[in-house]
């Protein structure tokens, strides 16, 4: 029995950090996981200007309840309310731009690198302005990975700059919630 206490004990405190990785997805998760794949994609669309801007106010008020609502059962003070909205838009941005962008052969995980971006990364803010030598950065990567820029339609590098902005969101509000 005494052995068998131990072994118990070990295998609960190894479970601990999976059941906190658990609540900790279910925060972040909410928002996200309350709009269907359709209404991610309509809403992911709308990010980068594509659709009618009455649909596009439509969607960003549905994710304005869900998150709401999220931000009440998750347990979110009133004062991060508008981190974990622009949290959640940016995932959704995200991911519709990761998929577009995979359409076209242009790797994320080159802007990623070349931005230092990721959950021990430096994560640079870019919800303003990227500078002229963070666009050389991601252009210098791009080529340095075989990609012939000069074929590079525009709407992808708008797709591009629009992916780095999201994800700079992404990261830099996902730590509010994980910190």
């Amino acid at each position: 029995m005494m052995k068998a206490f131990p072994a118990g004990l070990v295998l609960m405190l190894a479970a601990l950090p999976a059941a906190t990785a658990a609540q900790e997805g279910a925060k972040l998760d909410c928002g996200v996981a309350g709009m269907d794949v359709g209404q991610r994609s309509l809403l992911g669309s709308a990010m980068v200007g594509e659709g009618a801007a009455d649909a596009q106010e439509a969607l960003i008020k549905e994710l304005v309840a869900i998150v709401d609502g999220c931000a009440e059962s998750q347990g979110i003070a009133a004062d991060l309310k508008t981190a974990y909205f622009d949290y959640s838009i940016a995932r959704v941005a995200r991911e519709w731009l990761s998929s577009r962008m995979a359409e076209s052969n242009m790797s994320t995980v080159v802007i990623d690198r070349a931005l230092d971006f990721g959950p021990t990364g430096a994560n640079p803010d870019l919800s303003q302005e990227m500078s002229e030598e963070q666009i050389m950065k991601i252009v210098q990567a791009y080529i340095d990975s075989g990609v012939d820029i000069e074929k590079v339609d525009p709407k992808i590098w708008e797709l591009v700059g629009a992916y780095a902005a999201s994800t700079s969101i992404y990261w830099n509000r996902r730590k509010t919630f994980l910190d």
